[in-house]
């Protein structure tokens, strides 16, 4: 028996062996995703320990990617790998874990500027801010539709807003959460005299995002200077929203 025990671990590290000698550029390739819209100019290591420079997502610079990944979990019937990824619109460390059902991603930490994404109207770009994610956790299925989403995020934009009109407005926090198969980021803050303050922003399976903007019980001259900007009346408070590809900007 325990010479059977033996022959299997040695077999076991003799697979393990030969696929940690995988090309990343070689396993990039054929997991389709050229075909998704993702490319690349270099990607250099195994699949154990590699590097992607110049990466691409529907023809939009995003980055760079350093990739580790635990040859030891393919005994839990997962392969799992520590990513780090920047480009000029952010940064983000992730733990992924790939099984046959589903995604996960853990220790999720991110910072992203805001401005240089899709999906924000041009006047809140142009406003700039940051959103920042803490502990992290997503489940996605192998189809991109989101189960389960947490962690700690915060939103400087509406900090930034308030500044350009001289109002004390706040930075907004949120977690993330799985509605009907979509990731969404609801986000809020009350300002000091009752202010209400509502950013959701969304990314849907086919690649698209969104941001919606909400307010309630602005003051006329913040309601008027907000107009300005595109806001319409939503009955209950101003609103202003846009959807689009996900990608970020130079």
């Amino acid at each position: 028996m325990k010479r059977i025990a033996l022959i299997l671990v040695f077999l076991a590290a003799l697979v393990v062996g030969l696929i940690s000698g995988i090309p990343l550029s070689s396993a990039m390739r054929n997991a389709g995703l050229i075909e998704q819209g993702i490319g690349w100019q270099q990607a250099r290591g195994t699949i154990w320990h590699g590097q992607v420079t110049g990466l691409v997502y529907r023809g939009t610079p995003a980055g760079a990617l350093d990739i580790r990944s635990s040859p030891l979990s393919l005994f839990t019937g997962s392969i799992a790998s520590d990513i780090n990824w920047g480009a000029p619109t952010g940064r983000a460390r992730v733990r992924v874990a790939v099984s046959p059902s589903s995604v996960n991603l853990s220790n999720l930490g991110a910072e992203v500027d805001i401005s240089r994404l899709d999906g924000i109207h041009d006047e809140l770009r142009r406003i700039g801010g940051t959103l920042k994610l803490s502990n992290g956790a997503i489940r996605l299925d192998h189809a991109g539709h989101c189960s389960r989403a947490s962690g700690a995020a915060q939103l400087d934009l509406v900090r930034r807003l308030g500044v350009q009109y001289g109002r004390d407005w706040p930075i907004l926090t949120g977690s993330p959460v799985c509605t009907d198969g979509t990731l969404r980021l609801p986000l809020s803050g009350d300002g000091p005299n009752g202010e209400r303050f509502q950013v959701t922003l969304s990314t849907l399976p086919d690649g698209r995002t969104g941001m919606e903007v909400h307010v309630e019980k602005l003051d006329p001259q913040a309601t008027a200077a907000l107009a300005t900007l595109g806001f319409t009346n939503a009955g209950n408070g101003y609103t202003l929203s846009r959807e689009a590809a996900l990608t970020g900007k130079n």
